[in-house]
């Protein structure tokens, strides 16, 4: 609050003419007053309009003011021996010369009080300005404070994520409503409670950081309710120091639906894979079958061969080969239509996949112009097929000098392509891509076989696209709106 005497410094502050008028008004009736009472000395009075304009005046001007009332007190002091001073009397009253003996050295100290008096009444009013400056300060600081302490206590109470504090001895202290229901009290306050029963994890970290320094992670582990219901609890927490020692700040959720949705999404991944993997087997099953069984009937036309028992195991051969691949084909003929929003798969494969290039040393670059149709194709089967081309290209620019991958989606006459294009040595024999099991390749030899089958089977495909240097995989997929224009 601003107080009436602040109200009148800041007054005088801005209208520094009318308050010296003023105090020239009051100088001259104390002047007045003097006068026309020749037996008593007033000029004390002189302190006040120093003291009115203080407020208004620099250093110097003070000076003059002193000046002028320590000259003035001493013209009408009663000590010049005068009992009337008219008439010409007042004007010799007005010269120095004319003045007893010490009127000289009483004027000095005149002037040096009152000099004093308006200084000490200018820095006091300075001093109280800058204090009220501060208190403003002071008050707006804390104003802000107590709007971030309610936006905090807002953001705290009505997240829906659990949320709370524990002190040395694992107990509650803090917490919200999502904490309390999280961990099954109901209505019931948890401060005080110790979380040992719920979240272990939280105890055991707060008794590793009794020797070591604050500590900011996420951890998975098992949560259990009041009631005993177990769940999958993802934790962020982060340790501190009070003046009671270590305690945890701890964001908690439940994660036991999204763990049921990954490993229901697994399932279906795994599941929609192995049926790409047996019908691509099945057809290279169903090849052999067939060059055999052309064997099996040339062998045929040769006399005396069709008694042998060598004829009759391969006969039997050729008809095992025929049962496993029509059998692989039947599973792998009803893959079910899926549609995937390319764009957000594409995002999903930026997040796995720059990590570890960017820790290999591979500057890698995204292009997609525009936003992109949605595709045919199951999103986990896409993200993987992509995920396994990048894997490529980083094993093969292991010994480059120059290592950069490049990734661009576009939409190629009523296909979209995805291209993986990177600086490494190239491909030495395009024409063994694809094969299975190649030899000198990562693990079993089976990513690009297993990743074009997959695309296959979605009407999709992938190819190779020489390059001058290096080497470049096109995805080729069909947009979701143009499944019936499909040869």
């Amino acid at each position: 609050m601003t107080s009436r005497l602040d109200t009148l410094l800041a007054y005088a502050e801005s209208h520094r003419v009318w308050v010296c008028g003023v105090a020239a008004l009051m100088i001259a009736a104390v002047a007045w007053i003097d006068w026309i009472s020749p037996d008593v000395s007033l000029g004390i009075l002189y302190v006040f309009p120093l003291l009115l304009s203080a407020a208004a005046l620099s250093g110097l001007q003070i000076l003059a003011m002193a000046a002028i009332c320590g000259y003035l007190r001493e013209v009408f002091d009663p000590l010049q021996g005068a009992t009337e001073i008219t008439g010409a009397a007042l004007w010799r009253a007005f010269d120095p010369a004319n003045w007893v003996s010490g009127s000289y050295g009483r004027l000095a100290v005149a002037v040096a009080g009152f000099a004093m008096t308006g200084f000490f009444a200018a820095e006091l009013n300075q001093r109280r300005r800058l204090l009220s400056a501060h208190l403003k300060q002071v008050e707006e600081q804390i104003r802000r404070r107590q709007e971030a302490e309610l936006q905090v206590r807002i953001l705290v109470e009505t997240s829906p994520l659990a949320i709370l504090t524990l002190d040395s001895a694992g107990q509650v202290v803090l917490y919200n409503d999502s904490a309390r229901q999280l961990l099954g009290f109901e209505s019931e306050p948890l401060a005080g409670e110790a979380v040992t029963p719920y979240l272990p994890i939280l105890k055991r970290i707060l008794n590793s950081h009794h020797s070591g320094g604050n500590i900011r992670t996420s951890v998975e582990c098992k949560g259990q309710r009041r009631n005993g219901e177990v769940f999958l609890a993802h934790v962020w927490l982060s340790t501190y120091r009070s003046s009671d020692g270590p305690g945890i700040a701890a964001v908690v959720w439940d994660s036991s639906e999204h763990l049921r949705d990954r490993e229901a999404s697994g399932v279906d991944s795994m599941m929609a894979t192995s049926r790409v993997v047996i019908g691509a087997m099945s057809h290279e099953i169903r090849n052999l079958a067939s060059a055999a069984s052309s064997a099996y009937a040339a062998l045929a036309n040769i006399a005396g061969v069709t008694g042998s028992e060598q004829y009759q195991a391969l006969g039997s051969l050729v008809l095992g080969l025929e049962k496993i691949a029509s059998s692989g084909l039947r599973a792998a003929s009803h893959p079910g239509r899926a549609v995937a929003n390319l764009g957000a798969v594409l995002d999903e494969a930026r997040i796995v996949i720059e990590p570890s290039l960017r820790e290999s040393g591979i500057a890698v670059s995204w292009e997609a112009p525009g936003p992109l149709p949605l595709v045919q194709g199951d999103h986990q089967s896409l993200l993987q097929v992509f995920v396994n081309l990048a894997r490529n290209s980083e094993r093969a620019m292991e010994n480059s000098s120059r290592r950069e991958l490049r990734v661009s989606a576009t939409v190629e006459n009523d296909l979209v392509v995805v291209r993986f294009r990177d600086t490494g040595p190239g491909v030495a024999h395009p024409e063994e891509l694809f094969k299975p099991f190649q030899p000198g390749s990562h693990s079993t030899g089976l990513g690009l076989y297993i990743s074009r089958a997959i695309l296959r089977s979605h009407g999709g495909s992938l190819r190779h696209e020489p390059q001058p240097a290096g080497s470049c995989f096109a995805v080729e997929l069909w947009p979701a709106e143009d499944e019936g224009q499909k040869p």
